[in-house]
C-alpha cells in the first residue's frame, strides 16, 4: 500500500522526524522525578507496596500487570518516582516508534510523521504517559496488536497473529477494557480463510490466559465500570462515540476532561470524520475493519453496559484512531504540494498549527511542574515545623499529602476552617488547593508571624499553598 505524500526531499523528511522525535523524548523523559499526584501515590501505597498477591488477587482492581512490574522494579532498586514512571513512558515511546515506522513503510512518510506529531502533541497523552500508571504499557500493547493484525492481513502469516494475541493479553492484563478491542480485531482475522485457524486458536488461548488472570476479580470488573467517574455514553450521540469520547478529548484537554456531546462540537466532529474518511486505510476492507472495529465495539459494549468512562480509560484506542487521522490528513495535505489546495487541506493546516501552538503552551509546565505538589508541601512542613505540629487541610483528596508526610492530617469542612486554623492555641500548618472545593475566607492568614509558601502545579487548581499560622497573641 502506498500513496505519494509529495515529499521530494528525504533530508526534509529526516529533519522532520528528528525534530518531532526530539520533542517526543524531551516531553516524556525530562524531569520524571517530581512527586506523585493522588492517583499515583494511591496506586503505590494500596497496590505496589503490598506486592503481587494484593495486586492480582486483592479486593481491588487497578492496572494489574503494570503494578506487578512496578513492584518488581521497587524490589530491585527501591521505590522511585522516576523508575515507576519510566515503566509507562518507555513503552509509550516504543509504541509510537513502532506505529510511525509501519505507517512510513506501508503507507507513506507523511502518515508516519503525522502520527508521530499527534502522539507527541496530544494533551491527554502528554499528561498520562508521564504518570506511574499503566497507560503507556496499554498504548504499546495496542500498537503491537494493531500493527501485527495489519501485517497478518497483508501477508497471511501466522507469526503476526501470535504477536497480536500476546500483545492483546498484555494489554488486557493491564486494562481489562482493552479486551473488547482485542477480540474485535481478532474476529476480523478469524473471518479470513487463510488466518482462520491460527486466529481462533490464538484467541481461545488468549481468553484462557485473561480469564485465569482476572478470575479473582470477575465481579469487580463490571463493578468498576459503574463507579461514577466520568460520564456514561450518550445514546443520541452513540454513532460518534469514538470521536467525541476518545479522539477529540485527547486532542483538546490535558486533564482528560469528558466531552459532553452536542451541536457545539459538530464542526470538529465533521472535520475529524472527513479526514478519517480520506485515509487510504479506510479504502481497503481489511485495514478499515482492523482499525475501526476495535473503537466501535468498545464504545458499543460500554454503552450497553452503561459504563462510566473518562478519556484516559480508553486512551489505547488512540492508536487506531490516530492512524486513521494521520493517513487521512497526509492524503489531504498531498494536494497542497500539487497546488490543489481545498477547504479540507486548509482546515488540516489550521488544525495542525492549533495543535502545535497548544502543545507549545502547555508542555513546558507539564515537564517543569508536578501535577500535584503534595511532595513539595510535605517537605516544607517537615523542614519548617515541629513533628507535633497539627496539619490542617482544605484539600479534596488529602491522602496524597499523607503519602509523603507520613503522619495524620486533618481534613476540614468549610464550617470548621476559621475556628480550627485561627482559634488554635498552638501553631498549625494549613494546606490548601483551589480545586473542587469552595473557597473559605480565613482572616488570620494576615496575622503577624504567618509564613506562606506557594507551590505551582500544572493542573488541579494550578497551585498548592502551605500556611504556618502561629497561635493568637
Amino acid at each position: 500500500m502506498s500513496t505519494n505524500w509529495g515529499v521530494d526531499s528525504r533530508a526534509a523528511t529526516a529533519a522532520a522526524y528528528a525534530i518531532l522525535g526530539a520533542v517526543l523524548l524531551w516531553s516524556r523523559l525530562a524531569d520524571l522525578g517530581k512527586g506523585f499526584w493522588f492517583d499515583e501515590s494511591t496506586f503505590v501505597s494500596h497496590f505496589v507496596r503490598k506486592g503481587p498477591r494484593e495486586i492480582i488477587a486483592g479486593p481491588d482492581l487497578s492496572h494489574e500487570l503494570y503494578g506487578v512490574l512496578a513492584w518488581t522494579t521497587g524490589a530491585l532498586i527501591g521505590e522511585s518516582e522516576f523508575a515507576y514512571r519510566l515503566l509507562s513512558t518507555v513503552p509509550f515511546i516504543a509504541g509510537v516508534v513502532l506505529v510511525t515506522a509501519w505507517l512510513h513503510a506501508r503507507v507513506n512518510p507523511g502518515s508516519g510523521l503525522l502520527f508521530l506529531f499527534l502522539a507527541t502533541v496530544s494533551p491527554l497523552l502528554l499528561d498520562i504517559t508521564r504518570q506511574a500508571r499503566g497507560y503507556g504499557l496499554a498504548f504499546l500493547a495496542m500498537s503491537v496488536l494493531i500493527v501485527s493484525a495489519l501485517e497478518a492481513n497483508r501477508t497471511g502469516r501466522t507469526l503476526p497473529v501470535a504477536a497480536m494475541c500476546v500483545s492483546g493479553v498484555v494489554g488486557t492484563w493491564t486494562l481489562p477494557q482493552l479486551s473488547i478491542g482485542f477480540l474485535a480485531t481478532g474476529a476480523v482475522l478469524a473471518t479470513d480463510r487463510v488466518l482462520r485457524r491460527p486466529a481462533i486458536v490464538g484467541l481461545a488461548l488468549s481468553m484462557a490466559a485473561i480469564g485465569a488472570w482476572y478470575a479473582p476479580h470477575i465481579g469487580q470488573i463490571h463493578a468498576a465500570s459503574q463507579i461514577e467517574d466520568g460520564r456514561q455514553i450518550s445514546t443520541v450521540w452513540l454513532v460518534s462515540g469514538p470521536i467525541d469520547q476518545v479522539l477529540l478529548p485527547a486532542l483538546l484537554f490535558i486533564e482528560g476532561t469528558v466531552l459532553i456531546p452536542g451541536v457545539i462540537w459538530l464542526p470538529l466532529l465533521l472535520l475529524s470524520a472527513v479526514v478519517i474518511g480520506s485515509s487510504p486505510l479506510v479504502r481497503e476492507r481489511g485495514s478499515a475493519l482492523i482499525l475501526g472495529l476495535g473503537p466501535i465495539a468498545t464504545i458499543l459494549v460500554l454503552w450497553i453496559g452503561q459504563a462510566y468512562i473518562i478519556p484516559r480509560y480508553l486512551s489505547f484506542l488512540l492508536v487506531p484512531l490516530f492512524m486513521f487521522l494521520a493517513s487521512g490528513a497526509s492524503s489531504i495535505l498531498a494536494r497542497l504540494t500539487r497546488r490543489q489546495a481545498t477547504l479540507r487541506s486548509v482546515a488540516c493546516v489550521v488544525a495542525i498549527c492549533a495543535l502545535a501552538f497548544n502543545f507549545a503552551a502547555i508542555a513546558p509546565d507539564v515537564v517543569r511542574l508536578p501535577k500535584e505538589a503534595t511532595r513539595d508541601a510535605a517537605e516544607i512542613i517537615e523542614t519548617r515545623s515541629a513533628p507535633t505540629t497539627p496539619v490542617l487541610t482544605r484539600l479534596s483528596l488529602p491522602e496524597g499529602l499523607v503519602f509523603y508526610l507520613g503522619r495524620p492530617v486533618h481534613a476540614l469542612r468549610s464550617s470548621e476552617v476559621v475556628a480550627r486554623v485561627c482559634g488554635s492555641h498552638v501553631a498549625v500548618a494549613y494546606v490548601t488547593q483551589s480545586f473542587s472545593l469552595p473557597a473559605v475566607a480565613v482572616p488570620c492568614l494576615d496575622r503577624s508571624g504567618v509564613r506562606h509558601f506557594r507551590f505551582k502545579q500544572y493542573t488541579r487548581g494550578d497551585e498548592m499553598n502551605v500556611w504556618f499560622v502561629p497561635p493568637p497573641a
